[in-house]
């Protein structure tokens, strides 16, 4: 083991150097360290006296950092900002990153806008986000929280709700007016000039797409329409984008790519399900802080 207290001069004099080297002046640094001028000036020569080089030039008050003195004031600069992390480290331990899973689709549309406001406010703190479609995962014990498509109504779980959901068509404009021409969704479609229609799994009971979307709506069934099949409802999305047909989207979670013009809705018809999103987490199971202010903030 290095013996420090041999190759080192000692700390005290180290802090009076790079308070003094970063004001460039004995009563700054004096000020800052709660002594007299006399006292910083006394380690200053200490250090310089421990090392055998000068490490100001004096004019007057003036201070001015030698060759020497600029290249140890970086380096004592640095050290001293590495010995202050690993103090703080054992006096203010950190919190584990807060775990938070969801759905893809929430997840790309609506939670990553949420959590880039929370990042800018002063409660703002590192948060891990698992994407799964499986309540089963999305409900584990290694999660903080959860958004969860569902009732609301989950044993051993305190839920809110966070999201409501409206399903509806959308389009980019140019092919929304395609829509509009061809009579789509109305009682007398023109099912050759419509376009396509963006279809995705149905991957939960009460999880609406667009065969019961116009089932539900006693509109033409799916076989009457052109169909593009997605592999999931963020393709679908991704699609629509692209001015590759039409999609089926929760209103709510879409609200950027409406307000922009990127998408625009089609017509009127919508179509609500029983469930909504819902924020979960365990019943009876403390917080820390950190999840605590994420969740308020999530659920405000």
């Amino acid at each position: 083991m290095k013996n420090y207290r041999k190759s080192l001069p000692p700390l005290d004099n180290l802090l009076f150097f790079q308070a003094a080297a970063g004001s460039k002046s004995l009563t700054h640094a004096a000020d800052t360290l709660f002594v007299t001028q006399a006292a910083v000036s006394k380690r200053i020569h200490r250090l310089e006296e421990w090392l055998g080089s000068p490490l100001f030039s004096r004019d007057g008050r003036n201070l001015e950092l030698t060759e020497t003195g600029r290249e140890l004031a970086s380096d004592v600069e640095m050290a001293l900002e590495f010995l202050d992390r690993a103090i703080q480290k054992i006096k203010s331990p950190e919190q584990p990153a807060v775990q938070i899973a969801a759905n893809t689709a929430l997840s790309m549309f609506w939670l990553h806008q949420r959590l880039r406001a929370f990042s800018f406010g002063d409660a703002a703190c590192d948060v891990n986000i698992r994407t799964t479609e499986a309540t089963s995962e999305l409900l584990s014990d290694v999660h903080h929280m959860a958004v969860v498509y569902c009732d609301g109504h989950i044993p051993g779980w305190e839920s809110t709700r966070l999201l409501d959901v409206q399903m509806v068509p959308v389009a980019t404009s140019e092919v929304a007016r395609q829509a509009v021409q061809s009579g789509m969704f109305s009682a007398n479609p023109q099912f050759s000039q419509a376009p396509p229609i963006l279809e995705f799994p149905s991957l939960a009971p009460d999880w609406i797409n667009w065969q019961i979307w116009l089932k539900k709506l006693d509109l033409p069934g799916i076989g009457n329409w052109s169909k593009i099949d997605c592999s999931s409802y963020v393709q679908s999305v991704g699609k629509a984008l692209d001015g590759a047909g039409v999609a089926l989207v929760n209103e709510a979670m879409m609200q950027q790519e409406l307000a922009s013009g990127a998408l625009v809705r089609i017509g009127q018809q919508s179509l609500r399900p029983k469930s909504a999103y819902f924020l979960c987490r365990k019943q009876n199971v403390s917080l820390p802080k950190n999840a605590i202010d994420l969740y308020d903030f999530l659920t405000s």
